[in-house]
């Protein structure tokens, strides 16, 4: 039992690699076989389809992103920490792994349903400590009228749009691979300032 477990996990592991890196269109189950030094038969065995192979996928790649950043808007911190947090969190993430938000993003938009199905049985919305922070902060006038909703799609956005168009940045700055990391990192520390600035009262 312990092998088949273990088998089991080195295919899984496999799996998030080829799809995050070429779609569910573009991955072939013979690949993910042979990365996992498997026969075909025995992929199967595990996972039934290609299809199912792919949902766990997905759906473990949405866990390591919503759950996650859900669970720091929910934390007893204040809000300026809190945009540190989750400029963190994402910043973090992409480092362990870089194909995840193009990949969930691009599915996303393939399967729209399917993700609010998903979404749906995860019982994923927007905290109401958050909202109740953000507003809390706006009618003691230390930030300007912003809803908790574009609030945090600013942080999000400032975040994702480097990690999501990374060719396209590294070719526009002429950057290799350590200098476009060396990139996002300034922008670690840029965004939260960048943010909180922008939200001060005039």
């Amino acid at each position: 039992m312990a092998l088949e477990k273990e088998t089991e996990e080195k295919i899984f592991r496999v799996a998030q690699t080829v799809f995050q890196k070429r779609g569910f269109e573009g991955a072939r189950m013979q690949e993910i076989a042979d990365e996992a030094e498997i026969n075909k038969s025995m992929l199967h065995y595990y996972f039934r389809s290609k299809d199912k192979l792919f949902q766990e996928v997905f759906q473990a790649g949405v866990k390591k992103i919503m759950p996650q950043l859900f669970g720091i808007l929910k934390e007893e911190v204040p809000l300026q920490q809190k945009v540190h947090n989750i400029v963190n969190f994402y910043h973090d993430m992409f480092r362990d792994n870089q194909y995840l938000p193009s990949f969930v993003i691009y599915e996303m938009n393939q399967h729209p349903d399917r993700f609010k199905e998903f979404i749906g049985m995860m019982n994923i919305q927007l905290p109401s400590i958050f909202s109740e922070q953000v507003s809390a902060e706006v009618q003691a006038g230390r930030i300007r009228e912003i809803s908790p909703e574009q609030f945090l799609m600013n942080i999000v956005s400032m975040c994702m749009m480097p990690m999501l168009a990374k060719t396209m940045v590294q070719t526009i700055f002429s950057l290799d691979e350590p200098a476009y990391f060396e990139f996002l990192e300034e922008r670690r520390s840029l965004i939260p300032e960048i943010i909180l600035k922008g939200v001060k009262p005039t």
